[in-house]
């Protein structure tokens, strides 16, 4: 009987399982498991193939080439695998010369006698997509499912989706595959990776294949996704790996057994109600579900195989694909650390960080900011904790702070109650769009909502903000699916529904009426009185693009003099700023109180 009373965490787990699966494997070679017939590989820059020997053949030369149909090499590159064993074989890697797009093409691994060989392989884009439930959530399964797989067939818009698993799983590995989009196959892709790519393939030039890598688990916190070392590194990450040790310590393999069969058995008694419960009621909410069969028995038992500890899946699932070539990751996570979420930044910059070091280089990281969500239960009983406001700041102020990251607004897609809106092709596309912009030069994508740019306070406490990216300024809806009474754009609003507050030196804050200027006037930013908030948007003090420049005004009797200022800083409330690319404006926080009197 075997009991656990230490750390239980990635490495010692993957350490004892099989490193690579049978599909990649040939006598004495073996070859990391993405590899596969059908891949989409990394263009305009080196690619690495790699893999690991048998340990007696240590030091043998491992040859990688790119053959065109007609058994033309394009690509020739050799390296000899290490002396030192890892996991008691041989890792090796060759770098093939950077190629251009196109294919298909064979890709023809061989070590002394023997030799693995991938057919139908093409060069374009990949990125890897990552994170929880959101981002694993199936494009079968999301909004306007049956329309976009009608439509979906492509192959040129491949996937592979990584196993989820807390450990390495040798049978789990052998059996994915890269597919091409179809009816068929598509279904089980990540909506919102689909979407992003479906954009990648519709903006850039039609010859360039798109690649995904699908390395999600739902459920899974920010810790499950870092290192060891990395956590160990904070205070944060120290409390994520104390929390699981405290969880398995003095527990028999046994007992870890019998908890997560009986959890596998509630959850899947629950599930089928609900599955019965919705095929008889296509239109029921989650409320109702919830008081008629309780909420979802959830998260499963922490045990030292469970994709939810800390560590986990950067084991089993994101070290089996490093170093890969990529173009970059995108990232949707974070509902899973609300309980934490004041460690939220300081663990998503120490991620990045560690992400880009495994693949040697400063990669594009692309953030999903976390739509606006709250469970009714807590709601009515404790009101609004005030902790995705939080995760959504931390997040976005990564995308400001830190060189190559980039974060989507998406306040207007979340649906109150439901986690996981079935909505996945705005924030999808909006993927999409940033990264047309931000990594591929296309300045004309539509990426940004209205920014704020500066505010000054006069009298009566008024506050008046400029907004850049602000064309077509207006109000539009109030929370996420709602529409104003007219269905059409609106300039004022009253408090309740503006999405503004402010608070005064008591800290209270109190809903704001909001009025925006279409006609502003740009001579305010010379104005020593008007304080600056995006620096880099201006030259001199004076705005790059005048004509993009919007104003707001808001005032509440409440607060005749307000020291803080917030816009959509609730869990589940008013959002209704928009541009007329219909971008949203970000939440957001402000001091007021570093400025000039009137």
């Amino acid at each position: 009987m075997v009991t656990a009373t230490g750390t239980g965490l990635g490495s010692e787990m993957t350490a004892s399982s099989e490193p690579f699966g049978n599909r990649g494997s040939s006598g004495v070679l073996r070859v990391a498991p993405v590899f596969a017939s059908h891949m989409v590989l990394q263009r305009n820059k080196p690619i690495a193939v790699f893999g690991a020997l048998d340990a007696d053949c240590a030091g043998l030369e491992v040859t990688a080439e790119i053959r065109d149909f007609d058994g033309t090499t394009l690509a020739r590159s050799h390296a000899y695998s290490a002396k030192e064993l890892r996991h008691g074989l041989s890792p090796w890697r060759v770098m093939l010369p950077a190629q251009s797009e196109g294919g298909p093409y064979i890709l023809r691994v061989t070590a002394g006698n023997d030799f693995v060989e991938y057919d139908d392989v093409l060069i374009g884009e990949v990125w890897l997509a990552g994170g929880q439930d959101n981002m694993e959530l199936e494009l079968r399964d999301s909004a306007h499912a049956e329309e976009s797989l009608e439509d979906c067939a492509d192959p040129l818009l491949r996937f592979y989706n990584v196993p989820e698993t807390g450990v390495i799983s040798r049978d789990a590995e052998s059996a994915s595959s890269w597919r091409e989009s179809s009816s068929e196959n598509s279904g089980v892709m990540s909506a919102v990776a689909y979407y992003f790519a479906r954009r990648l393939r519709d903006k850039l030039d039609s010859d360039v294949p798109v690649g995904i890598i699908d390395c999600y688990v739902g459920g899974t916190s920010i810790s499950c996704w870092m290192s060891e070392d990395a956590l160990n590194s904070s205070e944060a990450g120290r409390g994520y790996l104390n929390r699981y040790r405290r969880a398995i310590s003095g527990k028999t393999q046994g007992q870890f057994d019998l908890e997560t069969s009986q959890w596998q058995g509630e959850f899947n008694r629950w599930n089928a109600k609900v599955l019965a419960a919705r095929e008889a009621d296509p239109g029921i909410a989650q409320n109702e579900l919830d008081q008629q069969y309780g909420e979802c028995p959830w998260p499963p038992p922490v045990t030292p195989s469970s994709p939810y500890r800390p560590a986990g899946p950067f084991h089993a699932m994101l070290e089996r694909i490093v170093p890969y070539s990529l173009a970059g990751f995108l990232w949707y996570q974070g509902e899973e650390d609300e309980q934490y979420c004041g460690s939220y930044r300081e663990l998503l910059g120490m991620m990045i960080g560690e992400w880009r070091a495994l693949w040697s280089e400063n990669l594009p990281f692309l953030i999903v900011q976390l739509p606006q969500w709250i469970d009714a239960h807590a709601a009515k009983d404790d009101g609004d904790p005030l902790r995705w406001p939080m995760l959504r700041e931390a997040q976005w102020d990564a995308a400001q702070s830190i060189d190559n990251v980039y974060a989507i607004c998406t306040i207007d897609c979340g649906e109150c109650d439901n986690v996981h809106p079935a909505d996945k092709r705005t924030p999808g596309e909006r993927l999409g769009d940033c990264a047309l912009h931000n990594v591929y030069g296309m300045e004309d994508a539509p990426v940004r909502g209205p920014k704020l740019l500066g505010f000054r306070v006069g009298e009566r406490g008024r506050v008046r903000l400029m907004f850049r990216h602000a064309h077509g300024l207006h109000f539009a809806g109030t929370t996420p699916g709602s529409q104003d009474d007219d269905d059409l754009p609106s300039l004022v609003r009253m408090p309740d529904r503006s999405g503004f507050e402010l608070a005064g030196a008591d800290g209270v804050f109190h809903p704001a009426t909001a009025a925006i200027f279409v006609d502003c006037d740009i001579d305010d930013f010379g104005d020593s009185k008007v304080s600056v908030v995006d620096y880099n948007a201006t030259e001199f003090g004076i705005p790059i693009n005048s004509r993009s420049i919007g104003t707001i005004t808001l005032a509440t009797p409440e607060v005749p003099d307000p020291v803080t200022l917030r816009y959509a800083w609730r869990s589940w409330g008013p959002a209704p700023l928009f541009n007329d690319e219909h971008l949203p404006a970000p939440p957001f926080r402000l001091d007021l109180t570093e400025r000039d009197e009137d």
